[in-house]
């Protein structure tokens, strides 16, 4: 019986440290242990403040005082504009329908030229933040890296990004990394190592010694005759 009880005591156990935690909500990867991190942005400068938000999924932008900022898209294009009219995007630039979905599987409208001339709309207020979903710095497939499919249980850099733009007409960039780090369930917790082998021990040696103790005890009664009686000497 006490066997049992340590069994399923270290079923539980190893239940625990491997069950995953509940998945995150919204649109990025952390679900699957990705995140993106802004390294710096370059050159340095105190006009420019980013963010990334949703562990990969968009990415922030804050520009202070009357500067000029141009993001550009996926072809060098203009792809945002943020001054002190607001915040605009270029509808002729592809990156403006390609980032309606994670990973572009957009059909781009016949207008969607890279080499046209811009065509402004506003998408946000001056001396605002304003963010949007970027290809540049998350994973672009729904399969893991090879790095990762080849070990899942450790972190790996998967790798650095550039946003590149303008700044009052001179380049610019924010760049980071993108990281993949072990979801729980993906990595036998240690704590769990040195409970288990006693418990997995003590389920193995509980019933030897219980059957060693009845033989023992069996060894201290004296033997009886088929009538009951002890055998005479």
């Amino acid at each position: 019986m006490r066997a049992r009880v340590l069994i399923t005591a270290t079923v539980v156990l190893v239940a625990l440290g491997l069950s995953p935690a509940a998945a995150p909500h919204g649109g990025g990867g952390a679900a699957k242990g990705y995140s993106s991190t802004i390294t710096s942005i370059t050159p340095p400068n105190s006009e420019i403040e980013a963010a990334i938000l949703d562990a990969d999924d968009r990415l922030q932008l804050l520009v202070r005082g009357d500067h000029v900022v141009v993001i550009n898209g996926y072809e060098g294009e203009p792809y945002l504009r943020f001054s002190p009219d607001g915040v605009e995007r270029n509808r002729h630039s592809p990156a403006t329908y390609l980032n309606d979905d994670r990973f572009g599987a957009i059909t781009l409208p016949a207008d969607a030229d890279p080499k046209a001339p811009p065509e402004w709309v506003t998408v946000g207020a001056a001396g605002r933040a304003y963010d949007w979903h970027d290809h540049r710095i998350h994973w672009m497939s729904t399969s893991y890296p090879p790095v990762v499919v080849a070990d899942k249980s450790v972190a790996h850099r998967i790798f650095d990004w550039s946003v590149p733009g303008t700044l009052d007409g001179k380049p610019f960039a924010v760049q980071g990394r993108l990281d993949y780090a072990p979801l729980p369930g993906q990595r036998f917790p240690r704590w769990l190592v040195i409970p288990l082998v006693a418990l997995v021990l003590l389920a193995v040696a509980l019933p030897l010694l219980r059957r060693r103790s009845i033989r023992r005890a069996g060894n201290r009664l004296s033997p009886l005759t088929h009538d009951g009686k002890e055998p005479r000497s």
